[in-house]
């Protein structure tokens, strides 16, 4: 397996790829991650095993050095003899990497993210030679693989209209281990406090919609308060969210945890009675299928999300979750009121999710598909 991207804070390799390859490795296969950690330079030249998948990160990190990032992950994957490539997002230096390789070995694209013109290249994170680079790549890599396995429908939509053959298209949208899922399972949720948690990465929605949220929640219940894990690649969309919160008065109610550590998120659930997760209805967030909601989900915690990307097919209206319209922030505010006043449907609709996880969301879940995926790719009936 091939990335981009290194194996944190981003769920695509660390979430993703690392959960199929623990999903294979069960299966009896052997899987090593090999990635280049721009976006952690930290990690850079570190080798570790993780529920034996070997996982390697280049030494050189920099895109200025791109060829010699690449060479490396050409290197290391020749020195592992796979018979199978699976190189994840379309794009950067896994993307290089997989066209050189795709000479030698069948490859196979996972697409969990719309990342060219439209979706990620509209961030403003990247320059524009960047962004003509992974439109580019996005489009011509996916056709010229043995299979291509998606997030999401929106994905899957894309990848035909690319060229890629309807029977290539393998549809796997996110999981979780199952060790990650009785971590976070064990997770009990407060029960007498009125805190709402908001974890995410300040891409999916307005910032300044969680301020107007939190006011109309606080006129009907006064004690609520707001619990924020995670953050922004720059800060500004936090700045933006404390300024409105500064406006509207709520700003000494909103507490800040940063970033959290995998390890660190079933403590931060407990301390809460539900969680907000709310997305825009951008194509961005539409090609979006969310580790984050699963995540919350095991931990117990009641959910009101809006039906976008896959958030609709994880949650069952009413019973493992809410669901409001985008954008809609009284809409959300009224069924967070409604979650807080009924002390016994916020409990079982927790347990319902948590549930919901565990007999449907699993990587264990999976294998089927990603077997069909890779006995495809292999020419193998």
């Amino acid at each position: 397996m091939l990335g981009t991207f290194g194996m944190r804070p981003k769920a695509t390799m660390g979430s993703r790829a690392l959960g199929m390859a623990q999903m294979l490795c069960d299966l009896g296969w052997d899987a090593a991650i090999f990635t280049v950690p721009w976006d952690y330079p930290s990690d850079a030249g570190r080798s570790w095993t993780e529920s034996d998948v070997q996982v390697r990160n280049t030494r050189v990190t920099s895109p200025y050095l791109c060829p010699m990032a690449v060479a490396e992950i050409v290197r290391y994957a020749r020195a592992f003899k796979p018979d199978l490539i699976h190189i994840f997002k379309p794009k950067g230096f896994g993307d290089l990497a997989a066209r050189w390789l795709d000479r030698t070995y069948p490859v196979v694209v996972d697409m969990d993210d719309w990342e060219g013109n439209g979706g990620w290249n509209d961030s403003g994170l990247y320059p524009g030679p960047q962004q003509r680079l992974f439109d580019w790549q996005e489009r011509t890599l996916p056709r010229r693989a043995r299979a291509v396995t998606i997030a999401s429908q929106v994905l899957k939509d894309r990848a035909l209209e690319g060229g890629t053959g309807p029977r290539g298209v393998f549809y796997i949208p996110n999981g979780l281990t199952t060790a990650r899922f009785d971590m976070l399972s064990r997770s009990c949720r407060n029960k007498s406090g009125q805190t709402i948690l908001l974890y995410t990465r300040f891409v999916e929605f307005d910032p300044a919609t969680i301020a107007e949220v939190l006011a109309m929640v606080r006129r009907s219940v006064p004690e609520t308060k707001l619990l924020v894990a995670g953050g922004s690649s720059d800060g500004a969309s936090e700045g933006r969210l404390k300024a409105a919160a500064e406006r509207l008065g709520v700003a000494q109610v909103i507490e800040w945890a940063g970033w959290v550590e995998p390890s660190d998120l079933a403590e931060i659930a407990a301390r809460c009675r539900l969680a907000i997760h709310p997305f825009d209805d951008t194509l961005l967030n539409r090609a979006k299928c969310s580790v984050k909601l699963l995540e919350l989900m095991a931990c117990g915690l009641p959910v009101v999300t809006t039906p976008v990307g896959e958030n609709a097919s994880f949650i069952e209206e009413g019973r493992s979750g809410l669901l409001v319209k985008p954008s809609d922030a009284s809409g959300l505010a009224a069924a967070v009121v409604d979650l807080l006043d009924n002390p016994r449907r916020c409990d079982q609709i927790g347990r319902a999710a948590r549930a919901r996880v565990g007999e449907h969301f699993l990587w264990a879940h999976r294998a089927g598909t990603l077997r069909a995926a890779y006995d495809y790719a292999l020419g193998r009936r």
